[in-house]
């Protein structure tokens, strides 16, 4: 009686074995399938250059300055202004203005756009325009005088500007200033 339970018993056993290497087996399988999905899903993410998708990335910062320049010896010169790239000034600048005064920026006479220097809380008023002969634009007015000797703004300076909407006007800061030779 013994030997017959003791047989029961073992094909018990062997039987909750063979179950569990069953669901061992299926985990195996359905933990490979979901990598595999991620990868897949991660490569269509890739190869679809996310068109239609929402992004899960948390972004733990949105840097303000949208408008940046490492300043070049020609900002810094005699003639007065500052040199921006015209696809910077379509994407950051041009939406922010009045329909008016975006449209005066494209003519000779240009749009007056007004700069709070939030270092020194200070106002000043500078004239956007587009430069005709090499399609940028180009800050004038007293930028020499109000920003780049009062500053005493170098080569190599980054300075950076922001849409302020409520004041109406471009918040002004020196990022980074060159390291001297």
């Amino acid at each position: 009686m013994n030997n017959i339970h003791l047989r029961v018993e073992m094909e018990q056993l062997q039987k909750k074995r063979k179950s569990c290497d069953e669901a061992s087996t299926n985990l195996k399988t359905s933990r490979r399938r979901l990598c595999n999905n991620k990868n897949e899903e991660q490569n269509n993410n890739q190869n679809n250059d996310n068109k239609g998708s929402v992004s899960t990335t948390l972004k733990l910062y949105d840097d303000p300055w949208k408008i940046k320049k490492s300043l070049t010896e020609s900002d810094l010169g005699i003639l007065s202004r500052l040199l921006l790239a015209a696809d910077l000034v379509k994407k950051q600048i041009l939406p922010m203005l009045d329909v008016d005064d975006a449209r005066a920026a494209e003519t000779e006479e240009g749009s007056p756009v007004n700069v709070w220097d939030m270092e020194t809380n200070s106002m000043h008023e500078l004239v956007l325009k587009r430069w005709s002969s090499s399609k940028s634009y180009v800050l004038i007015g007293k930028w020499n005088q109000d920003f780049v000797r009062r500053r005493e703004l170098k080569k190599g300076d980054e300075i950076g500007f922001q849409w302020d909407p409520f004041n109406r006007a471009f918040n002004f800061c020196v990022l980074k200033r060159a390291i001297p030779p």
